[in-house]
């Protein structure tokens, strides 16, 4: 399984073995936030554990993952990504967990993440294209040992950039926004897996950058967001809302971080949980 790196964007991270540190949510942490630029500030090894807006909303599904894939050791640190996205369901019953969207895929349906090779992952989830685990499909999606996944060779020149941002604004706007709604059952996700972390260390709570346009689009979903999870925030180490300084960095598509800006905001990151580390 020599290009098992291509794969597909998660088959890795169910072959991994079970991790002391996290970080979690859904793409924009799984691009966003690097593992290794943690290892260069902190010297701290961190898997990261996130997967897509349709995979890893918080919930249920995500949450017994997350139990088995972490180790149980003290001492750990955990980072994870929230957004308003995250604590919101498609479903018409936004707290309706039969209807979320994650039962059915590969979080819901592959119940060993620690083993490799990862069969019951393979046959449950590519469907019968076996031939990508040897001739990969594409080549511009490496999902790393640490869990990162790296873009490779996406256009960066104006054009190609803006056509990305005004698609993925497009399917935000009238795809997304029009089906989305906050979800109490989520968020009380959320506050069980910061409460079952803390028994083990460190939670961190982010809310990563996006185009400001994005930015736009999410205020209406949930205009009062940071107090909408201030129980959160009131049971982790800190937050850290980096939204401010949106224009700042670059994006592959409004979404999503480019590379370049995944390792600046990764090191924005850990030199934060470096000044807040046992303050609390």
């Amino acid at each position: 399984m020599g290009y098992a790196h291509y794969t597909d964007p998660f088959y890795l991270r169910f072959t991994s073995h079970k991790q002391k540190n996290l970080i979690l949510g859904t793409s924009r942490a799984a691009q966003g936030l690097q593992p290794e630029i943690f290892k260069e500030r902190l010297g701290l090894e961190i898997y990261n554990y996130s997967f897509t807006l349709s995979h890893s909303p918080y919930g249920k599904v995500y949450y017994e993952s997350i139990v088995k894939k972490h180790n149980k050791e003290k001492n750990g640190v955990f980072i994870l990504a929230v957004d308003p996205w995250s604590i919101s369901s498609w479903c018409n019953d936004p707290n309706d967990l039969a209807k979320f969207r994650e039962n059915e895929l590969s979080l819901g349906i592959t119940h060993n993440v620690n083993m490799y090779p990862n069969f019951e992952y393979l046959l449950k989830n590519l469907k019968g294209n076996y031939k990508d685990i040897l001739l990969p499909r594409t080549r511009k999606v490496f999902l790393h040992h640490d869990g990162w996944l790296e873009i490779k060779d996406i256009p960066m020149d104006s054009l190609s950039v803006s056509n990305r941002i005004n698609e993925k604004l497009y399917d935000y706007r009238n795809k997304y926004l029009l089906k989305t709604k906050y979800s109490k059952v989520r968020y009380e996700y959320l506050l069980k897996i910061i409460n079952y972390l803390s028994d083990y260390g460190e939670v961190y709570l982010v809310r990563l950058p996006v185009h400001f346009k994005m930015m736009e689009i999410e205020e209406e979903l949930m205009p009062n967001f940071n107090n909408t999870i201030k129980d959160a925030i009131k049971n982790s180490q800190g937050y850290l809302d980096l939204t401010e300084y949106n224009s700042r960095f670059k994006y592959t598509d409004g979404n999503h971080l480019h590379k370049s800006s995944g390792i600046e905001v990764s090191q924005l990151v850990a030199n934060w949980i470096e000044e807040n580390k046992g303050n609390r």
